[in-house]
């Protein structure tokens, strides 16, 4: 007894600790690894492999797709590493936060009680580590951008794609989950695309495409996104799928419109499918095969079971108890080809129609469909030729084609196509084959062609007398072919030619495109009407205002304008024009005053702090959210001079509480403000100077507005106008006129000296700082550039 007791607690205790064990899953983020850098390395080798991984996976140089998650990881890594505090929490506690524990999943503590008949039970007890709420089922569907812009986009216009949009820890993705698997198990062998982003990796991604929460399931169809409202269960889904694909992919077939259905196939020079299902509704199958081959072949849809299509189903033979699709091709009374089985498959359908896409003898409508059936000549023993009909559109000529049509029907080879052409509507094309004394003989012509590697070349031979459809002309043409496919292709084609393009003859006219886009675009409004947030319906409010705005000014021009010649205008208007300057200067300083005002008697004063270590996290680092350190940068000689120009600069924006200012010595912190312009994540270098230089490089004057909270900051780079004015002062450029700003070039003389800086004017010093006033109104508005750090420099 005493050895089951022992046996048993010492289960009991392996049970415990089995528990309390902390379960990992996946592999622990480690800034060493991402950096290349060892435990011991020190600050510099940490700085310079951080500048060389940046640089080199930036994602605006690096067009990797893994190019934006790495970039992040090293930006992590050189955070955590460049901070003496977070690093020697992560050596001790692999965390930079100090606490035990894993730091990609970082431990979730429950503590509640459940009763259970007579005892209580405390969960405190577990500690259990969470993954990521993203399945590993989604793994094989994650979207990067380009891969979305190369890839889904392009191919969303023969396949339309779902799209989830979740992320880490969040709970809601968890509850659609099991949907949204079973719907993709669903979706995907029919044809549907599939694809999941993560927010937390992809936030180019989502603003690209509009998506500004998760979770959210997004349609793509022909380039265009479409967003799922409403809740997410089986048929809504289901619903969805169905309205992304247009209406009219497949016409409704009945006994009284299949022979004018079937007949149409010289209207759009495609083949007809005819679709048998027993279902009321069409199914989604059937939809994604029309969507997919629409540009090739028209599909129609026989419901069957009902009297409407009693007589299709007499005439052509068909039970109705099983999936049928049959083509019809130049012959309506009989099909080309059919498939009947029950349970149809997509890959099935998938191979008939691809080998069903093209009539007998299609006609060339576009350079792409000759392209398509006359593929180039890849090697010299290839054989691929076409046989090219040359007829002109009339009634009495349509035995000629109707012969060419039959020779083409007992004559199918892989290695032969046959197609025909209007000369009237592909005249330039018909006029290089052909020799100038047929080109006007309204008899139809044969040629025999092969392209070549050369573009726009082919090696041709023209049938002798033309072709008028008799027993004679088709054994000439068969006695050709047996020739050309027995011997090398040159020996026979001997002409050679560069064809001109043909004509797209079934592309719109442009009003007609415009009206065409204009009516998608309606139609798209209409449909997903104005519940789209407000980010999405901007661009077309700020279009209608702008148009209705121009229209309304142009119409009080036109109605009350006055004459715009120059010469009419009375010499009063010219004298007038001085005052009305006078009024606008009143008036900005009307402005300007009212500002002033606004103010209380003790703020008629701008308060100018140095920064120092003393004061650096209350001043930036840990700075309060929309808060900006506006920093001028001055050296002893040019302290007195700079500050008292920042102040009378930056005076008449103090009416912003959000604002405060600040002078940093160079003297002293020349290192801080390199380390911070050096490592900023910008893919354009901020100095046009190498690292080497850095020492001998003048900052003085410089201006930087500092967001601690959101770690970016702004430039202002000085340089005398000499009376002109320079905007790149506003845009904080590099100047570009003699490649050096004046104070620079002075300082060139020799960099061993002491700054120069105190051999400059003190009017010369103020001018650094012109239109400085001009730029801290642009910061004001948010559109001057922002350079991002991944931690602030530290200020010794």
């Amino acid at each position: 007894m005493a050895g089951l007791r022992l046996a048993s607690c010492g289960r009991l205790v392996f049970f415990v600790l089995l528990l309390n064990t902390p379960l990992h899953h996946g592999i622990e983020f480690d800034p060493y690894r991402s950096l290349g850098i060892s435990r011991t390395a020190t600050q510099a080798e940490i700085k310079k492999a951080y500048k060389q991984l940046a640089r080199e996976w930036h994602p605006d140089k690096n067009k990797d797709p893994k190019a934006e998650d790495q970039f992040i990881q090293i930006s992590k890594a050189y955070e955590i590493l460049s901070n003496e505090e977070k690093r020697s929490n992560f050596d001790k506690y692999g965390n930079p936060d100090g606490q035990p524990g894993n730091l990609q999943h970082p431990q979730q503590h429950f503590r509640s009680f459940h009763k259970y008949d007579s005892f209580f039970f405390d969960d405190s007890f577990f500690q259990f580590q969470f993954n990521s709420a993203r399945d590993s089922f989604d793994d094989k569907y994650l979207l990067h951008f380009s891969q979305y812009m190369n890839e889904i986009v392009p191919d969303s216009y023969n396949k339309p794609y779902l799209i989830k949009v979740t992320s880490d820890w969040c709970f809601n993705c968890v509850q659609i989950e099991p949907i949204w698997k079973e719907m993709v198990q669903e979706f995907e062998p029919l044809g549907l695309g599939i694809g999941v982003i993560d927010s937390g990796y992809e936030r180019r991604l989502l603003n690209h495409i509009g998506v500004y929460q998760h979770p959210a399931i997004v349609g793509v169809i022909n380039g265009r996104v479409t967003f799922f409202k409403t809740t997410v269960v089986r048929e809504n889904l289901r619903q969805f799928v169905d309205n992304l694909l247009p209406s009219k992919l497949l016409e409704q077939v009945t006994n009284k419109n299949y022979v004018h259905f079937l007949s149409s196939w010289e209207q759009d020079n495609k083949p007809r499918a005819l679709t048998f299902h027993q279902k009321s509704t069409m199914p989604l199958l059937y939809k994604l095969i029309a969507f997919q081959f629409k540009d090739y072949v028209k599909f129609g849809a026989v419901q069957t079971g009902i009297e409407l299509t009693n007589e299709i189903l007499t005439y052509y033979s068909i039970s109705g108890y099983a999936s049928t699709i049959m083509i019809f091709k130049e012959n309506v009374d009989k099909a080309a080809d059919s498939i009947q089985a029950k349970g149809m498959k997509k890959q099935i359908i998938d191979d008939f129609i691809s080998r069903n896409k093209y009539l007998l003898a299609p006609r060339l409508t576009s350079q792409k469909l000759f392209e398509e059936l006359c593929p180039l000549k890849q090697h010299r023993r290839q054989r691929r030729y076409c046989v090219l009909l040359i007829i002109q559109r009339k009634d009495e000529l349509q035995s000629a084609y109707r012969s060419f049509v039959s020779f083409a029907s007992v004559n199918t080879k892989e290695s032969l196509k046959f197609v025909y052409v209007y000369s009237e509507r592909q005249q330039a094309f018909v006029n290089a084959l052909l020799p100038s004394a047929l080109q006007n003989n309204p008899l139809p012509n044969v040629v025999i062609l092969q392209r070549s590697s050369t573009p726009g070349k082919v090696f041709y031979k023209l049938l002798e007398n033309g072709w008028n459809g008799s027993e004679e002309d088709k054994m000439l043409l068969f006695n050709e072919l047996t020739e050309l496919m027995g011997m090398e292709g040159h020996t026979v084609l001997s002409h050679d030619v560069v064809l001109p393009e043909l004509n797209d003859e079934f592309a719109p006219m442009f009003l007609l495109r415009w009206l065409y886009a204009i009516i998608d675009y309606a139609s798209q409004i209409w449909a997903s009407g104005f519940s789209q947030n407000w980010r999405e319906m901007m661009p077309l409010i700020s279009l209608l205002f702008s148009v209705v705005f121009i229209l309304f000014g142009a119409f009080i021009i036109q109605a009350f304008g006055e004459p715009s010649d120059v010469e009419s205008r009375s010499e009063s208007e010219k004298e007038q024009e001085p005052a009305t300057d006078k009024n606008r200067e009143t008036k900005k300083q009307q402005i300007n005053t009212s500002r002033n005002l606004s103010r209380s008697p003790e703020q008629n004063f701008v308060e100018v702090t140095e920064l120092t270590y003393i004061n650096y996290n209350s001043n930036l680092v840990r700075l309060m959210p929309g808060n900006i350190n506006v920093l001028v940068v001055v050296t002893d000689a040019t302290k007195n001079a700079l500050i008292q120009k920042f102040a009378h600069e930056v005076y008449p924006v103090t009416w912003n509480k959000s604002l405060h200012f600040s002078f940093l010595n160079l003297s002293k912190h020349r290192g801080w403000l390199v380390d911070l312009l050096e490592f900023a994540q910008d893919p354009a270098r901020i100095s046009s100077l190498q690292d080497e230089s850095y020492h001998t490089q003048n900052y003085i004057g410089y201006v930087l507005a500092l967001n601690g909270h959101r770690k970016y900051f702004c430039l202002f780079k000085p340089q005398f106008c000499n009376g002109t004015e320079n905007r790149s002062v506003l845009n904080g450029l590099e100047p570009t006129q003699g490649g050096k700003r004046p104070i620079e070039a002075m300082e060139t003389n020799s960099p061993h000296q002491s700054p120069p800086s105190s051999n400059v004017s003190v009017k010369r010093t103020e001018q650094l700082l012109n239109r400085l006033h001009l730029w801290m109104d642009r910061l004001l508005e948010g559109i001057l550039q922002r350079y991002y750090v991944p931690c602030w420099p530290e200020l010794h």
